[in-house]
């Protein structure tokens, strides 16, 4: 990275949930390009699930973990599909969001994004937890794809790293699982899934009550907690994700034309 594009820490952008003109052309463009260009459509179920007002309009202030991660479309499907307000704010890995030069350009030009770099110690994490924290009390939707480590078979979700139980713990705000299926091969004509589960709170996934207050940050039993709620949180999607990837299997023979799209963003 050259240095006049040195790594930026913290938020990119301002923290809001309203969505910007760049914003909405952004997703315009994109979602031109999905559908008529590459013929991409996705089947969604359960949106009526999302967290929403009384009187039924989306309501941000909640965290959206997004699920298996594959491909680099998963992001554009989730904001394909959420309401464009309250808008996304994402928190995702740094080196690879800025990895070329005209990602760099999209990103500070769009906004809206936490990067987190390789190496962070506790000042770092506070940041992020700040600037996830800011955006949340704004009312906007916090994103992230909670898996790491090795990739496991189609139809299958890799262990949740504890970054999003932290972030459950330490601001209050409820999970909402959104199951992807079919992005881990890309083609024309290619066919997703996008299925909300019920929001969830860290309290439910502990077993406790809901007033239940959650231990101190960086104490061994918030450690422990949060460890707990990640191994949760996995097994609560598990049935879902395997049939998000049953949903979206093609018959044997039928034919996948450009499947250079499953590597194009690289």
């Amino acid at each position: 990275m050259a240095d006049d594009a040195l790594p930026p820490v913290g938020f990119i952008g301002t923290p809001t949930a309203r969505a910007s003109r760049t914003y909405r052309t952004v997703l315009t463009v994109v979602r031109l390009i999905g559908r008529s260009v590459f013929g991409f459509r996705t089947e969604v179920v359960g949106l009526d699930r999302l967290p929403r007002t009384a009187d039924g309009r989306p309501v941000g202030g909640w965290i959206a973990a997004g699920l298996p991660h594959r491909t680099w479309v998963d992001p554009f499907v989730v904001a394909d599909t959420l309401p464009i307000e309250p808008r996304l704010v994402f928190f995702g890995d740094g080196p690879a969001i800025f990895r070329s030069r005209w990602r760099r350009f999209l990103i500070r030009w769009i906004g809206g994004v936490i990067p987190i770099w390789p190496g962070a110690g506790r000042e770092s994490v506070e940041g992020y937890m700040a600037a996830a924290g800011a955006a949340l009390d704004v009312g906007a939707v916090l994103c992230l794809f909670p898996e790491t480590g090795p990739a496991t078979p189609p139809g299958t979700a890799r262990p949740f790293g504890s970054g999003l139980a932290y972030f459950a713990l330490r601001t209050g705000a409820p999970i909402v699982p959104l199951v992807l299926g079919g992005t881990h091969e890309l083609y024309l004509h290619r066919r997703f899934r996008l299925v909300v589960l019920e929001p969830v709170v860290w309290q439910e996934l502990a077993g406790v009550a809901r007033d239940t207050a959650p231990p101190d940050p960086w104490s061994s039993a918030e450690r422990r907690l949060a460890h707990r709620l990640t191994v949760a949180l996995h097994e609560r999607t598990v049935a879902a994700v395997a049939a998000a990837h049953r949903a979206t299997t093609l018959a044997p023979g039928r034919p996948k034309r450009w499947r250079w799209l499953t590597t194009a963003w690289h």
